[in-house]
């Protein structure tokens, strides 16, 4: 029997990089749920995006591609679709989500916590028993700090933003089905770009705090000038789950797919967005932009308060949805690799090093002027 892999949110920035792994290294069919807005690309773009470079015959004959729902009763499919889905499939890879920091916690919960649900019932239902992957955040640790184990998901101290709440909510929904689905988790932290092209498909809010010190809005930010902020390659993360999914799957693990220790300080990132920022533009450096401040979090939230007032509702938007992510600043940690270097010792040697590519990335956003031109 051919395998047949199932999964949501092909299109992300990780998501299309581990479909591309799927159709370059087996033989399976490769069934992608995409949400109507997705779809709205057209057939032909989205294979061009996400099929491995060159497109061949075989990887258009094995990509099967559904406009569907997560957050609907049988994902949104028609139910003849449903049931034949649920007939063949041997393995479910969920990474759709909202990646969205400043949604109301209702709507994060619509999307990432019932439609987690939404898909391990579909998994459920399979008549071959699927392994189930899921892709998550090692952010549903929230405001806690020092050492966050792969181990360690329940906790009081609260979070940063709704993202981080929701998705923690979704691991936790998740363990309704312990036992009944073979479950394992990828916490990623903060995905920033190509480690190779420096190539950036969704800006989030990293992305758009550059865009912000290139704009001469970024007075400060909060935090401690030595956190160390862990950013990780696109293509080395989808490379990450691809091998631990596929080639060495275990069901009840979680796995922390991190940089680690050798990250950028947060002083160092910024002094490095600066520098990469005047090579890239030489017209920028001459306006002499001042560096943020790193400031406490009570500074930071009255210097929030004074933008409110702003009359450009795109500094207003932007910088609201910059605090959303900049919170994590204020709470310092380290994510334990325990489980993931039982199965993956390799894994630290074969990291790319965040300060051989970052300066790529920054490069990307101002060439391409945030996304707008790509």
């Amino acid at each position: 029997m051919r395998e047949n892999i199932f999964m949501t949110g092909g299109m992300g920035m990780v998501g299309r990089e581990i479909v591309s792994l799927l159709l370059q290294r087996t033989d399976a069919a490769v069934n992608l749920l995409i949400h109507e807005n997705g779809l709205a690309a057209g057939r032909e773009v989205i294979l061009e995006t996400i099929c491995a470079s060159p497109a061949t015959s075989d990887y258009v004959e094995r990509l099967n591609i559904f406009n569907g729902d997560i957050t609907q009763q049988n994902l949104g499919l028609p139910d003849s679709e449903y049931q034949d889905l649920t007939g063949k499939i041997t393995h479910v890879i969920h990474a759709a989500a909202s990646t969205r920091f400043d949604l109301p916690l209702r709507e994060a919960r619509r999307i990432n916590v019932s439609g987690t649900g939404n898909v391990a019932k579909f998994a459920l239902g399979c008549r071959h028993t699927p392994h189930f992957g899921f892709i998550s955040t090692a952010y549903v640790s929230g405001k806690r700090t020092g050492q966050i184990k792969e181990t360690e998901l329940e906790h009081t101290a609260g979070f940063v933003n709704s993202y981080e709440q929701s998705k923690c909510e979704a691991e936790l929904s998740l363990r309704d089905f312990s036992g009944r689905v073979p479950i394992s988790v990828f916490r990623l932290t903060t995905v920033i770009g190509d480690s190779r092209t420096g190539v950036v498909s969704h800006f989030i809010a990293p992305h758009q705090a550059i865009r912000i010190m290139y704009l001469g809005l970024g007075a400060m930010t909060p935090g401690t000038p030595g956190y160390e902020v862990d950013l990780i390659a696109s293509d080395y993360a989808a490379e990450t789950i691809f091998r631990l999914y596929w080639e060495k799957f275990v069901p009840d693990r979680v796995f922390h797919i991190t940089h680690g220790r050798g990250s950028f300080t947060l002083q160092e990132i910024i002094e490095e967005n600066y520098r990469v920022l005047g090579r890239v533009d030489p017209e920028w450096l001459k306006r002499d932009y001042p560096l943020p401040a790193i400031v406490n979090a009570e500074t930071f939230d009255l210097f929030m308060k004074s933008a409110e007032v702003a009359k450009n509702p795109i500094v207003k938007r932007t910088l609201r949805t910059l605090n959303s992510f900049s919170g994590q600043l204020v709470y310092p940690k380290e994510f334990d690799r325990m489980q993931l270097n039982s199965i993956l010792p390799d894994y630290e040697d074969r990291l790319p090093n965040i300060r051989d590519y970052y300066g790529k990335v920054i490069e990307h956003c101002v060439r391409t002027n945030w996304g707008k031109s790509q």
